[in-house]
């Protein structure tokens, strides 16, 4: 009878039940502007279409127009969209999903060195049937100037946030994604792991006990996120390997050490982007992967500069991103 009665209703008011499932997906964009080309456009369409998700996190992104330039119109935009800065966080969320609020978390002058630009932690509460979460996207201090001389940033950035939690992880519904520009295994992903300040990098000894890690079982294949179109250009098929045979060794084995990037490292890939949750999602994570599609990796890179606080493209390439989607399925 109850069954009945609610099917009449969603008839008659013209909605649709509540979905058992919600997909997430975090996207680093390299540079993207409203002035990319048409193949590129074309492209990153494509890989937002097959990627089918409900909330995603963006990276990389320099206005609210550059994003209206590649999303369907079901989806709501979330960028605070100041025009001096070349590369923002943003979020967009398919409705009936709908952003109820929108901040910078770390916003002060002071965290300039631990957050660069407005990479300032996005926080986005998102609400629909019925249900709240707490989305924070995050864009890490990359490793440009040397891994071991930037990695204190990235520390220092995940000590922030972690504290930034401790009174809301065990009660909200959140969701941390972003490029992390470090992998599952390193320091400043055991710090939001375990939630302490204490913990070394290496690889997990027991079950995250702070944020759950969604995607570090994708590292125990060698999967990646970064790093695909410098080994799949010019691919041919309609889909790509995600395995990227000792990319986890590899990061591993240079922890620590002074290296050249170039010259010593053998394996460049790595999973960077990474969706973290707190401990009363886990248990509603049904599936997580990589995206394989061949539209998120072909085509020519493109270049860029940097003339004090402008950049300039000196060759518009047609390729989506350096990076590729990663995501998760909820179940509820």
């Amino acid at each position: 009878m109850r069954r009945g009665l609610f099917c009449l209703l969603v008839l008659l008011v013209g909605c649709s039940p509540p979905p058992s499932r919600i997909k997430v997906a975090t996207y680093n964009i390299f540079w993207l502007d409203d002035g990319i080309s048409d193949v590129r456009r074309d492209r990153l369409q494509q890989v937002i279409r097959e990627l089918d998700a409900d909330f995603i996190g963006f990276q990389e992104i320099q206005s609210r127009a550059a994003l209206e330039n590649i999303l369907p119109d079901d989806y709501e935009i979330g960028i605070l969209d100041d025009k001096e800065e070349l590369q923002e966080l943003a979020i967009a969320v398919r409705r009936p999903f709908e952003i109820v609020t929108l901040k910078m978390v770390f916003p002060e002058e002071v965290n300039e060195q631990t957050f660069p630009g407005k990479r300032d932690l996005l926080e986005a509460q998102v609400e629909g049937y019925g249900q709240l979460f707490t989305v924070l996207i995050h864009h890490a201090k990359s490793r440009s100037g040397g891994r071991v001389e930037t990695e204190e940033r990235r520390v220092l950035a995940s000590r922030m946030m972690m504290q930034f939690l401790v009174s809301r992880v065990k009660q909200d519904r959140i969701i941390l994604m972003g490029d992390f520009n470090d992998n599952p295994d390193d320091r400043s992903l055991n710090i939001l792991e375990y939630g302490s300040v204490d913990v070394e990098g290496g690889i997990d000894e027991k079950p995250d006990t702070y944020l759950f890690n969604v995607t570090e079982s994708l590292l125990d294949k060698d999967y990646c996120s970064y790093g695909y179109n410098y080994l799949y250009d010019g691919l041919k098929e309609s889909t790509f390997d995600p395995v990227v045979k000792s990319a986890r060794e590899e990061n591993n084995k240079w922890r620590g050490q002074e290296h050249d990037f170039m010259k010593d490292v053998k394996v460049k890939a790595n999973l960077f982007d990474q969706i973290l949750v707190s401990q009363n999602l886990k248990d509603r994570v049904m599936d997580r992967g990589i995206f394989t599609g061949a539209s998120a990796v072909v085509g020519k890179r493109s270049r860029v500069r940097f003339e004090g606080n402008k950049l300039e493209y000196t060759l518009r390439g047609d390729f989506a991103s350096d990076h590729v989607p990663v995501w998760m399925v909820l179940q509820f």
